[in-house]
């Protein structure tokens, strides 16, 4: 390749603003996505609970948490408030068509949770939570310990990626063989689906780039010895981070 490499574990849309972001630092993006999405165990189950109603708020935390939110309402149905735990997830929502609220503090599952408690409208109301299988759920621990009544329901899995699949043979090529300049990581779950792929984060040789704390948090567990986290889930506070590990030539 004619240019440094920053392996994303994760797809990357052509038109994404993250590769307009690294290219000003002069690196391509590969996409190496060690885990991808399928249907919950119970398909209808988010369109039940949205049915059922008497939600003060929804709470997204992610834009596949939007996908399946968009998928799942319907006209006769209206949404309540939604609330967005972030800008990308903000947009996912509102490419679909669905008004929500991203708080200016808010930038992951905690710092929301203490924005919807700070609401005083929201005090005692039942919100419900659509989530992956396997999420986090300090989001939730919180709302309840705060006195709202949480309704979480599973809206997707998130599975890892085979490692025969074609889809990561170049990223997994690149990261193994330190070749990559900077491997960029966007979900806990991405961290546990690619030390399975490659092995031990401490024998990688290239620095690590966290989305945001909790990410970063789960690399430092795994073993990873460089990891700068970006201080903003944006294309423009990955640059930043990346920036901080990566000397351009």
């Amino acid at each position: 390749m004619d240019m440094p490499v920053a392996v994303f574990t994760r797809e990357v849309d052509p038109e994404s603003a993250y590769i307009d972001a690294l290219s000003e630092l002069g690196l391509d993006v590969v996409s190496m996505p060690v885990t991808h999405t399928v249907p919950p165990r119970d398909p209808s189950a988010l369109e039940r609970a949205l049915e059922h109603g008497g939600h003060a708020a929804v709470v997204v935390t992610s834009p596949r948490a939007a996908v399946a939110i968009a998928k799942a309402r319907s006209p006769q149905h209206p949404l309540p408030e939604v609330w967005a735990v972030g800008p990308a997830t903000k947009r996912a929502l509102v490419a679909a068509g669905i008004a929500a609220h991203h708080p200016a503090t808010a930038h992951d599952g905690t710092t929301l949770a203490q924005a919807m408690i700070a609401e005083p409208r929201l005090s005692g109301r039942r919100v419900l939570v659509p989530r992956a299988e396997d999420g986090r759920e300090e989001l939730m621990s919180l709302l309840r310990t705060a006195g709202m009544e949480v309704v979480d329901v599973i809206a997707y899995r998130t599975v890892p990626t085979p490692p025969d699949d074609i889809s990561i043979a170049v990223g997994k090529e690149l990261v193994t063989t330190a070749q990559a300049a900077v491997i960029c990581v966007f979900a806990p779950s991405q961290v546990t689906a690619l030390v399975a792929l490659v092995g031990p984060l401490a024998t990688i040789q290239a620095p690590f780039v966290s989305i945001g704390d909790t990410t970063g948090a789960v690399l430092r567990e795994a073993g990873a010895q460089a990891v700068s986290v970006a201080t903003s889930p944006t294309p423009e506070g990955l640059a930043k981070a990346v920036s901080a590990v990566y000397q351009r030539p």
